[in-house]
């Protein structure tokens, strides 16, 4: 099952990224050179890092949602 969430890397701001929920192994914040947190998702077969726009609660809702 794919999440909407909203990329939040320089290059793609602003854009729909759909991970699958089932692939994630870690979700976390990270300072920011701003001083405000990022939220990072990391997982998939490669493990890859995502940064998104939405908080860590909203991330952790929706990965638990329809459980």
């Amino acid at each position: 099952m794919l999440i909407e969430l909203t990329n939040a890397t320089e290059q793609h701001r602003g854009n729909k990224i759909y991970i699958n929920k089932n692939q994630i192994v870690a979700v976390f914040e990270s300072p920011t050179d701003g001083g405000s947190l990022a939220t990072i998702i990391y997982g998939g077969p490669q493990g890859n890092s995502w940064t998104v726009e939405e908080g860590l609660s909203k991330v952790v809702s929706l990965i638990n949602k329809g459980k």
